[in-house]
């Protein structure tokens, strides 16, 4: 996994649903979701 060096910003809502996300795909955070995400495109 190559280091991410770009903060990225989400509202309250759009936060929320990657930690659902994160949870349906046993995930521990949503940082593991945003890289799942991120590394899919």
């Amino acid at each position: 996994m190559e280091k991410r060096t770009m903060p990225i910003c989400f509202t309250k809502e759009q936060y929320k649903t990657i930690e659902e996300f994160a949870k349906k795909h046993g995930m521990v955070n949503a940082s593991q979701a945003i890289e799942k995400i991120l590394d899919e495109n």
